[in-house]
């Protein structure tokens, strides 16, 4: 048998090198296609993204037609600016505003295609972005509509909330809600660009900013203890401020927040070295909560708990001491997080634990905290109904305010 040749020779053109791929003749199995997929994902971080003077978004879309969506909330507040800012693009007749009207309830496949078929009738072509202005939500559903049209477009996020612009909007993921189950359906289809403006947080209510700064506590609490001293000291003046002040400290926490979650993610961005990932921490039972609720309790709440509640299971099984516990229950309910769900069943979290032992290609990986800055992965044998059982009742003996909240459904951004 001849050693292994290379039968099509990658060349150099610009399109190959975005896709690069080489044919084989591997002896004693046939042909093979050997191909890797270059993906650029620019970060920026500015103010007044739809400021006319200001070429960030008017350079990312350049001379190609777009579909800019937007939430009835946005279109309300900053429709009008949009709408100025489309008119000093290269091409502002071949751009179109959509306003696309789905919560976290109706974030499914109908809301996909919904985008998908507002860009057909736009005629956009396969190098035509679809600019996502909104909150996770609306992320989430332009990027799997990015992903699915022409079999994949270019998209632009642009978020809007606390929760956008830490996590939802910077990630690789993006995905729906589909047979009672929270994000079962998705790809992983990064944007082109992810322009951060903190100057939404303006206009933001405080549930949904408290709603980000479980995203950012659940990363202080794992991978930064200088961003847990930051909310420890500024958590509470930030929410009291809109965000507002202390600058520096706003400054600061956005900055380690955003570069450690994309730290974490450019380790393993498609998730295909291994399901051990730190940014998993507080997502484990937490789509549970949010899905028994019926969606009531925003994502960050859930996040919360889930927190919570791994840092108690941590603790029921001696992995995390308990002054490092009080600690992280005192910056949850410090910052107006609940730290439990008093309809919680712990059969049900049972069995959200044997689901997710399947996503995660059967282990469960359960991220809990061994300190400030320090993690374990626990698997099935270690977490039983027991041991939840106990940590939830713990939980609701500390915290029987937070854990007996109601919770009303909010508009989405």
């Amino acid at each position: 048998m001849p050693d292994t040749t290379v039968l099509a020779p990658q060349t150099q053109t610009r399109a190959q090198r975005a896709a690069a791929s080489v044919l084989l003749n591997v002896p004693g199995e046939g042909l093979r296609m050997e191909s890797t997929l270059h993906r650029s994902h620019q970060i920026r971080r500015i103010n007044g993204v739809f400021d006319i003077n200001n070429p960030v978004l008017r350079e990312a879309v350049g001379d190609r037609s777009a579909l800019i969506v937007c939430t009835p909330t946005v279109d309300r507040l900053y429709g009008q600016l949009i709408r100025d800012y489309v008119t000093t693009l290269p091409t502002p007749s071949s751009i179109e505003v959509m306003v696309l009207d789905r919560g976290e309830t109706s974030k499914s496949l109908d809301a996909v295609v919904e985008v998908c078929e507002r860009a057909a009738a736009s005629r956009l072509l396969r190098t035509s972005p679809i600019v996502a202005v909104g909150g996770g939500v609306c992320t989430d559903i332009c990027g799997l509509a990015a992903a699915l049209y022409h079999r994949g477009i270019p998209h632009i996020k642009i978020p809007t909330t606390l929760v956008g612009l830490v996590d939802a909007g910077i990630g690789t993921k993006n995905a729906v809600n589909h047979g009672g189950q929270k994000s079962s359906l998705g790809s992983f289809h990064p944007p082109e660009h992810s322009i951060l403006d903190a100057g939404f947080l303006s206009t933001l209510p405080v549930r949904h900013l408290r709603n980000g700064m479980a995203e950012i506590a659940k990363l202080a609490v794992v991978a930064d203890p200088p961003l847990f001293d930051l909310l420890w000291r500024h958590g509470v003046g930030l929410l009291g401020s809109g965000f507002r002040s202390p600058a520096d400290a706003r400054d600061e926490v956005l900055r380690r927040s955003v570069d450690g979650m994309l730290s974490q993610l450019a380790e393993n961005p498609f998730e295909q070295v291994d399901y051990r990932r730190k940014v998993d921490f507080g997502h484990t039972l937490s789509p549970y909560i949010e899905v028994a609720s019926a969606h009531a309790v925003l994502h960050g709440e859930a996040v919360a708990m889930d927190v919570a509640l791994s840092s108690q299971v941590a603790h029921r099984l001696g992995l995390l001491d308990a002054q490092h516990l009080d600690r992280i229950l005192a910056l949850l309910s410090g910052l107006g997080l609940p730290l439990a769900w008093a309809p919680t069943r712990v059969d049900a979290m049972w069995s959200t634990l044997s689901s997710v032992h399947e996503h995660r290609n059967g282990d469960l990986h359960l991220v809990v905290p061994t300190g400030i800055g320090s993690c374990a992965y626990l698997g099935l044998d270690a977490v039983t109904p027991q041991v939840l059982g106990d940590a939830h009742e713990q939980l609701m003996v500390r915290a029987p305010r937070s854990a007996g909240l109601t919770f009303v459904e909010t508009a989405s951004r």
